[in-house]
């Protein structure tokens, strides 16, 4: 309305600096001819004035807001007759969100993706997505200038990115009875194992909407019970983590390992199994040698066990030609000890790294060898210690980047180094004095399949002593170290899945073993599996680039062969998260409150405003000459 008035103005303006002041200055009466010349010089003023401000065409209306549908399969999760509910979520749709919006909005489909859609398809719509990401919804409302009217039932990834939809945007949620559900959530175990050791699996149990009471949960090894335990008593949308040990059977293989829960009435039997590949070798996993054991061995050696949960025996020499065995400190031969490092998947070498396995064995394929720093020089007579303090400086691009770039490196305690790494790719720089040129205190080097990291410095430990951040990054720094080097002990296989969890829906992280950075793998379903709508195989064509992983597309439940040139692995997909029981995270109603976008026509964009103004600029001309004026 602003720009109304001034163009208004304007046009009085030019009106009267064009007839009022002459008539002012005379001092005569102003005719009734005057007067009309005035108003068709004010008019046309005002229209030309109002083009050029932008000035609106008619009163502003309100946008049709964006209508985003959540179609992720948590709708159908623990329903009972799937069927029936389908029938009756569409209905209810259509009724409660579709017919009370104009007839102009727009319908998309947000879930593991977002897809333009339209009313009339609501009849037909299936819940199936393996996730709820509405991210992609709020930013395309924004986008329009619209507001967000979100179907949904509560159960959303991204909630937080709600706090950012445009304003009059509201959640419409439907409610479901609560039925009784126990899922299988999650199942974290190492990532190899050696024949015949302990393994302990630590499985994550959520449950639905109603409180359960007893349960057991079952761990299978390739199809058969290895272990059984006692599920406790769980409160709604409550969970628990349980460890279950088990013995690893000897064979090299890749094994099947499932944990399944069992309770009675449980309507929901899709997220009751959880599996995972576990390489199993006749080789120990990791050995550790150390020929001048210190305190940085005992911290490294916590994170080895600890955070990375990899079964190492670790030696000690403790004196010429004495040995000991970590821990109990048993006697053990030094003979002995080469031929326990001989057969170990990953070997890691302290102190003297010329020191090697018995004589004949073949190279281990996954080496670390560290070399701690000489004993620090004496200081002379009204001198201060000597000890050299070398303060890490970098992360130089190399497999180990992506763990170390967010290293706290300005707080980190110094090490001593024992002189420059010497390695294909330098990992980890270190200053003296945080001055001077960086040296490469860790290096990586790989060479037809074998790994090859070494560590120059003592004085790890302080990092972990210190507590805090410092302790983080010791873990970060070591735990990146040996999932590196574990990761190609003895592996020649171009490319095989990341282990862990992998569920329908999630892209699929794949890891290069060679030096090839293009790879082909073939993808065979087992016929045993649940894998529907696959072919008998299929190919995939990974481009790793410089990258050591890289993501490709999701596949379906079941469980897969992976073939690559160098050899197999496995992969198990499981059924999608959105079949997890949890909390709803969005309730219904208002999210953001204000006027929704409007839709604002301008004069500009009309065409008959241009030619009034030009039949008032010609009408006044010949009203002026009709009067005898120029």
């Amino acid at each position: 309305m602003i720009r109304w008035l001034v163009a208004l103005a304007l046009g009085v303006l030019a009106a009267w600096l064009a007839y009022g002041r002459s008539a002012n200055n005379t001092r005569a009466t102003v005719s009734l001819q005057t007067w009309l010349l005035a108003a068709l010089r004010a008019a046309a003023v005002t229209i030309v004035a109002a083009l050029l401000a932008g000035a609106p065409l008619r009163r502003a209306a309100p946008r049709a807001p964006l209508l985003a549908v959540d179609v992720s399969a948590s709708w159908r999760r623990a329903v009972g007759d799937e069927s029936t509910f389908v029938r009756g979520w569409r209905q209810h749709l259509a009724d409660s969100a579709v017919g009370t919006l104009p007839s102009d909005a727009e319908v998309v489909l947000v879930g593991d993706s977002l897809r333009v859609s339209s009313a009339g398809d609501v009849a037909a719509l299936l819940p199936a997505d393996g996730a709820s990401r509405v991210r992609p919804a709020v930013d395309r409302a924004a986008s329009l200038g619209r507001s967000l009217v979100l179907v949904t039932d509560g159960e959303v990834d991204d909630a937080d990115a709600l706090a950012e939809a445009p304003p009059g945007s509201r959640v419409v949620r439907y409610h479901t009875s609560a039925r009784r559900d126990l899922a299988v959530a999650d199942l974290a175990l190492p990532v190899a194992v050696s024949g015949g050791d302990t393994v302990v699996a630590t499985v994550t149990l959520a449950a639905g909407g109603v409180a359960t009471d007893a349960a057991s949960l079952q761990l299978r090894i390739d199809g058969t019970e290895t272990a059984r335990t006692e599920v406790p008593a769980l409160a709604p949308f409550a969970s628990t983590r349980l460890s279950v040990p088990f013995v690893a059977a000897r064979g090299d293989r890749s094994a099947l390992v499932q944990a399944v829960v069992d309770w009675a009435g449980d309507v929901e039997s899709r997220n009751d199994t959880l599996g995972v590949a576990m390489e199993v070798g006749d080789k120990p996993s990791a050995v550790f040698v150390s020929t001048a054991p210190d305190i940085d061995v005992r911290e490294v050696l916590t994170v080895l066990r600890g955070a990375l949960d990899v079964p190492t025996r670790a030696y000690f020499r403790v004196a010429p030609g004495v040995w000991r065995v970590e821990g109990s400190l048993a006697p053990i031969s030094e003979s002995d000890v080469r031929a326990r490092a001989a057969t170990a998947g990953m070997l890691i070498v302290h102190g003297d790294t010329t020191w090697r396995p018995a004589p004949g064995a073949p190279p281990t394929a996954a080496r670390a060898l560290w070399v701690p720093a000489p004993p620090t020089m004496v200081a002379r007579a009204g001198e201060l210690t000597r000890t050299p303090e070398w303060y890490a400086a970098s992360a130089p691009a190399s497999p180990l980047m992506a763990a170390l770039a967010a290293l706290p490196f300005d707080s980190l305690p110094p090490i001593t180094l024992a002189g420059p790494a010497r390695g294909s790719e330098t990992a980890l720089t270190m200053r003296l004095s945080k001055r001077g040129e960086p040296q490469p205190a860790i290096a990586t080097r790989e060479s037809g399949g074998a790994r090859t990291i070494v560590i120059s410095g003592s004085g790890y430990a302080g990092w972990a002593l210190r507590g805090g951040r410092s302790r983080e990054a010791f873990t970060a720094l070591w735990g990146a170290i040996f999932d590196w080097v574990a990761s190609g002990r003895g592996d020649v296989r171009a490319a095989r899945p990341v282990p862990g969890v992998v569920r329908a829906g999630e892209p699929v992280v794949w890891r290069r073993g060679g030096a090839d950075s293009v790879v082909s793998v073939r993808v065979v379903p087992r016929l045993s599996s649940a894998a529907v709508g696959v072919r008998s195989s299929d190919s995939l064509l990974l481009r790793f680039g410089t990258r050591y992983e890289v993501s490709a597309g999701s596949l379906v439940p079941g469980v897969y062969d992976i073939e690559a040139a160098g050899g197999s692995s496995m992969l198990v997909v499981n059924a999608s998260r959105e079949w997890i029981p949890r909390a709803p995270a969005v309730a219904a109603g208002p999210l953001a409150r204000g006027v929704a976008g409007t839709d604002t026509p301008r004069l500009l964009d009309a065409g008959w405003p241009f030619a009034l103004a030009l039949l008032l600029l010609c009408a006044e001309w010949i009203a002026r000459r009709s009067a005898g004026q120029r």
